[in-house]
């Protein structure tokens, strides 16, 4: 069993004043993607996590997209690390924690 440490991006508008970040341990049995990481979260973690859950899983859509470690990378393609940080990406008006208004 592989232990990973995630930090993730929550912000409810109507609830609080300011974004925090959250740490959530989570294992796994093997290799995860970012997004099944945070779906991991969701389902057996904190199921209050607002994200968008893509289907894709090919790099195609680019709804996934979010900032990883300070980079932008879609969370379908990228693997989840140890000690890595999600966010949404810069300039976007957050709806709820990873959610985000599109274009």
């Amino acid at each position: 069993m592989e232990k990973l440490n995630i930090t993730l991006y929550r912000f409810d508008p109507e609830k609080d004043a300011e974004p925090r970040l959250q740490a959530y341990d989570i294992e796994s049995d093997g290799p995860l993607s970012v997004l099944q990481a945070i779906r991991h979260v969701y389902h057996n973690v904190d199921g209050t996590l607002s994200f968008r859950n893509s289907d894709c899983r090919r790099g195609v859509c680019g709804i996934c997209s979010m900032m990883i470690n300070g980079r932008r990378q879609l969370t379908c393609m990228c693997l989840a690390t140890d000690g890595m940080t999600v966010e949404p990406p810069p300039n976007r008006t957050i709806v709820k924690d990873l959610v985000f208004e599109t274009d």
